[in-house]
């Protein structure tokens, strides 16, 4: 089965000169601070050796194969965009005739050694406030607490596994929700193996979200072992130009500035953010 050559363009509508924007009002402050505290409270990470599943649509797993959705990630921070593509991916699929059951968001360990990520446990709780209002997509925590960083495909069979169990063993599949600039690094020398890359592209599958720059297609049919396969991917390609304007490194920037981010986060991540002193240091 192939998806290739959909074309969703989907715009979202922003403020001019964000970086000028006023700070949040007081009174929005705390009720952000008391639900943050409430859902710290609640506990709504993954159980213990499980996977969360309030949003799962678990009727619908018990039928006909479903697919579930993963994004991973540094997500430092998470921001608007993150939510919403894994709710485009969704959205898109369904068009297709595929039976979404649910989507997940995945923290990348704090032992990926990379400049300025902030602990795994904010970077869980920030997912969480993201997606609190999302029907779909959920947080799940077992990549962030690993002791050491883990791979992409391991990732996803640990959610499947995961999964399966808790849908009483009713076949599923996941499909990795990127930006075409994930699909880039298929060419650097020694990042992928083959094995892990038809996995992801012939096996499980890709949504693949377009970033100016990054043409997934055309890296995908520049690698031989894929190419060869091409009638086999089950890819989904997404236009979306929004991700151009946002990015997690120019809300590191301008938290580092001490300019607003509210209009580019989710409800709930700002306040955390400041709640807790991230970022403040630099990008």
């Amino acid at each position: 089965q192939s998806w290739s050559g959909q074309r969703i363009s989907w715009a979202v509508g922003r403020r001019c000169g964000w970086m000028f924007a006023g700070l949040l009002r007081r009174a929005s402050v705390t009720s952000a601070h008391t639900r943050l505290r409430a859902m710290a409270q609640a506990s709504s990470t993954s159980p213990a050796g499980g996977i969360r599943t309030d949003k799962l649509d678990l009727g619908a797993a018990s039928g006909r194969d479903g697919v579930v959705l993963l994004a991973c990630g540094s997500f430092n921070p998470p921001h608007k965009v993150h939510v919403r593509m894994l709710e485009l991916a969704g959205d898109a699929l369904s068009r297709s005739g595929v039976q979404v059951l649910g989507a997940y968001m995945s923290p990348v360990s704090s032992r990926y050694e990379k400049k300025g990520l902030v602990d795994a446990k904010h970077r869980v709780a920030m997912c969480e406030a993201a997606v609190r209002d999302s029907a779909l997509v959920m947080v799940d925590d077992w990549e962030a607490t690993q002791p050491q960083w883990s791979r992409t495909v391991d990732v996803l069979e640990s959610v499947r596994s995961r999964i399966r169990e808790a849908v009483g063993g009713a076949p599923v599949r996941v499909m990795i929700v990127c930006g075409s600039d994930l699909i880039e690094s298929f060419t650097v020398p020694n990042l992928w193996s083959e094995e892990h890359m038809l996995s992801l592209v012939v096996e499980n599958g890709i949504v693949c979200i377009s970033r100016p720059g990054y043409d997934g297609r055309r890296t995908l049919e520049g690698i031989d072992s894929l190419r060869d396969r091409q009638g086999d991917w089950r890819i989904l390609f997404v236009e979306n130009d929004v991700l151009a304007d946002l990015s997690s490194t120019k809300l590191r920037e301008a938290l580092a500035s001490g300019d607003p981010i509210e209009d580019l986060v989710p409800e709930g991540v700002e306040a955390y953010v400041r709640e807790n002193g991230l970022y403040a240091g630099g990008a």
